[in-house]
């Protein structure tokens, strides 16, 4: 390839149609099927900011990085991305913001998984070194606070990566009436984000790729359901909390797996991993019922047929509340490297949204 090839992201910026102060460099990476886009560059000041401090900024002044880097015509739906929070010295924990289409997590598993994998394979943890195989610890500032992180190093890349939350916990049962004198119940629980857990066989699905739309439909019956009929509180905050990913479960089908879900979120996405806040959330709710114990793994599979391995590390207990720590090990690949632009002259250019119940224009 031409020099002059390579240097045709520099050429469209010096365009003057295009607006150079919102230009994303991004690594693109899928996690067990589900994308993370990093945002490693934004031109946003971020240095030193705490995660919570710098989604507000995000939220408030520049919430243009969001819907560049996550809606159409650039991503889609199930878009998510992480922006970096670099530090000012090498060696020093980085930070990041989940973001999506709904807006701005407090966590996400798999997006953790990529954010440290696109670290790691660029070189910018200084402490790996991709030529030594073994296991590295680091920590990583989030939102919900700062998460350990494993790192396994094998044969030159990063094969695996464990995170372990702060806290998950089962929150109780509802049940929603579906109409025609039936009824489903729906288990909430928390592992980072709220979830409620549907067996996927008590609405006469199952949790298969081409029933994807049905599972979507369903789950927007049941969000609503709960949202008009819950009153369970949350035994920490003691608040009804709103239950915006709903979360099909099947018997699993891959060897090894313990068990087989898919979510749907309220913007009508899905994760095509098995999703790592809710493997933490489906451990607590196996816990309450007798099915787990700390101490024991936990294999998770995805609508993909991918896995996550889950373990129950310990159990704590605050505010009269017992809670657990769980940890989740996944791999994620890098499958781009980018730079997003925008047209001064495009009117869809912001991004933009339709369907699911929530155009975004």
């Amino acid at each position: 390839m031409s020099n002059n090839m390579k240097n045709y992201g520099a050429r469209i910026i010096r365009n003057g149609s295009y607006d150079s102060a919102r230009a994303l460099h991004v690594v693109d990476s899928h996690t067990c099927g589900q994308t993370t886009r990093v945002i490693m560059e934004s031109g946003e000041n971020l240095a030193d900011m705490a995660p919570t401090t710098a989604r507000a900024h995000f939220r408030t002044q520049a919430d243009w990085v969001r819907r560049m880097a996550v809606l159409e015509p650039r991503g889609h739906r199930s878009m998510f991305a992480a922006a970096l929070i670099a530090p000012r010295t090498a060696g020093e924990p980085f930070g990041v913001v989940f973001m999506d289409a709904n807006g701005y997590p407090d966590m996400c598993g798999h997006a953790t998984i990529g954010v440290v994998t696109t670290l790691c394979e660029l070189g910018l943890i200084p402490a790996i070194d991709l030529h030594t195989d073994g296991h590295f610890q680091l920590p990583l500032l989030t939102p919900v606070g700062t998460l350990e992180i494993e790192v396994e190093i094998k044969a030159g890349r990063c094969h695996a990566v464990s995170f372990q939350i702060p806290r998950a916990y089962y929150i109780g049962s509802v049940e929603v009436d579906l109409g025609h004198g039936k009824k489903t119940t729906v288990e909430i629980a928390y592992g980072g984000q709220y979830y409620g857990f549907v067996e996927s066989g008590s609405v006469g699905l199952s949790v298969q790729p081409d029933l994807m739309d049905e599972l979507i439909e369903k789950a927007k019956f049941i969000r609503q359901e709960l949202g008009r009929t819950s009153t369970l509180p949350d035994p920490l905050t003691g608040a009804v909390p709103s239950v915006g990913n709903i979360v099909w479960t099947d018997e699993p089908r891959g060897e090894g797996a313990d068990g087989l879900n898919v979510p749907v979120s309220s913007a009508h996405s899905f994760d095509r991993s098995p999703c790592g806040t809710a493997t933490c959330a489906r451990m607590a709710v196996r816990v309450a019922k007798g099915l787990l114990k700390v101490g024991d793994d936990f294999v998770n599979e995805s609508i993909m047929g991918t896995y996550y391995r889950g373990r129950i590390v310990r159990e704590q207990r605050e505010g009269g509340c017992t809670y657990l720590v769980p940890r989740v090990t996944g791999s994620a690949w890098i499958t781009a490297v980018s730079q997003l632009v925008v047209s001064k002259y495009d009117p869809l250019g912001n991004g933009f949204l339709i369907g699911g119940g929530k155009a975004v224009l």
